[in-house]
């Protein structure tokens, strides 16, 4: 019985050693994000970034590994401030990962605590790309 103990107890030791050794798998959805995402979390993260540095914020050509990417998420870090809102939502839709929700901890978004300045009250194109919430 006492060996019984000890082999469980050795087995959930190492379980929980385990676990503790896991990285928080990070996903950001623009390199800026990802990069100090790397720098704040070190060797305790893996950080994957969707939007390659040449591209749109706005238009990022999303891709199934995007939502494969996301559902594996523990952490997720977006602009916020509808930056993403033509490509975001329908992978986190698809990848049904209520981490990433927001208000969950699991989300992160670059716009939170940040007063915006000069949201306008009528959007219109005849101003040029203008940004709904404020521009940067």
């Amino acid at each position: 019985m006492k060996n019984l103990i000890r082999i469980f107890a050795f087995a959930l030791f190492g379980l929980s050693a385990l676990v503790a050794e896991a990285k928080l798998n990070v996903v950001t959805t623009l390199p800026d994000f990802g990069a100090l995402a790397r720098e704040i979390g070190g060797d305790k993260v893996d950080v994957t970034t969707l939007a390659k540095p040449t591209e749109d914020p706005h238009f990022v050509d999303a891709r199934p590994s995007f939502v494969v990417q996301l559902r594996g998420a523990d952490v997720l870090i977006d602009g916020g401030a509808e930056l993403e809102v033509g490509w975001l939502p329908p992978l986190l839709q698809n990848a049904r990962n209520p981490k990433l929700d927001v208000g969950k901890p699991g989300r992160v978004q670059a716009s939170q605590g940040v007063r915006l300045m000069n949201v306008p009250s009528n959007v219109t194109r005849a101003a040029g790309d203008v940004h709904a919430l404020g521009n940067p």
